[in-house]
């Protein structure tokens, strides 16, 4: 890797870690610089702007996880079905360990004027993804798993009902915060998502898992508490938030 290449992950990595302990809106580009001993000339070297800075986290996470996804499906498997979900499963947002970017997400990529970052961060995805899943279909059919008449266009169109349902759960999070009606909505848009993967492909009836339910509530009650705690501070109360039973 070039000392350049270096140099710039270094400021990526160093800005992702701000942006998730201070937030974006309240790290700077100085306040990257001040923590890297780096000069500004050689921020805006590699970054027109802060927002630039976040779409480059972006691509990378959305990189690691198609190359993530890519790794699980070279795999051995007993039937198809277990090869797409684990695919599906292994390059979603919805993992633990994820909740700080989740989280960054939600706060800039999710708000009004975030959609041409959405649209890239997909468009990323569907490029990284599409052979993949269009293999699975393909072996799918061969076994006698999938129905598909055109496996590229059904391929693609899995794929956009998998982004739909991460735009349909962070939007949920963007708003909502009961965490019952969290947890009730998030489960019931699985289904929803789920039922209509396995319509597409003429799959057997559950079959197809998306996501683990269990995971996927937990991340959402994660960014939500943690978002309740960031108001108490900075509303200056240390009442702590009270934990709902699920």
């Amino acid at each position: 890797m070039k000392k350049g290449d270096i140099r710039r992950n270094e400021v990526i990595e160093t800005a992702e870690k701000l942006f998730y302990t201070r937030g974006y809106e309240r790290t700077s580009v100085q306040d990257i610089l001040d923590a890297m001993h780096f000069s500004k000339g050689g921020f805006y070297h590699h970054f027109d702007s802060k927002l630039s800075l976040l779409e480059a986290i972006c691509e990378q996470r959305t990189e690691e996880m198609c190359d993530t996804a890519s790794k699980i499906g070279a795999k051995p498997y007993r039937r198809e079905t277990e090869r797409l979900n684990a695919v599906l499963s292994s390059s979603a947002l919805w993992t633990n360990g994820n909740e700080g970017f989740v989280a960054l997400l939600i706060g800039v990529a999710y708000r009004e004027d975030g959609a041409l970052m959405r649209e890239k961060m997909k468009n990323a995805q569907l490029r990284g993804m599409l052979p993949l899943i269009e293999e699975v279909i393909q072996k799918g059919c061969e076994s006698g798993e999938f129905y598909a008449t055109d496996r590229h266009s059904t391929a693609e169109l899995i794929l956009r009902l998998y982004m739909q349902f991460t735009d349909d759960i962070a939007f949920l999070l963007t708003g909502e915060t009961d965490e019952l009606v969290m947890m009730d909505t998030m489960v019931k848009k699985l289904w929803v998502y789920r039922g209509a993967i396995e319509r597409v492909l003429v799959a057997p009836l559950g079959s197809i898992i998306l996501f683990d339910a269990d995971q996927l509530v937990a991340l959402g009650t994660s960014i939500l508490r943690d978002r309740a705690r960031q108001r108490n501070v900075s509303a200056g109360s240390e009442t702590p938030v009270p934990e709902k039973q699920a």
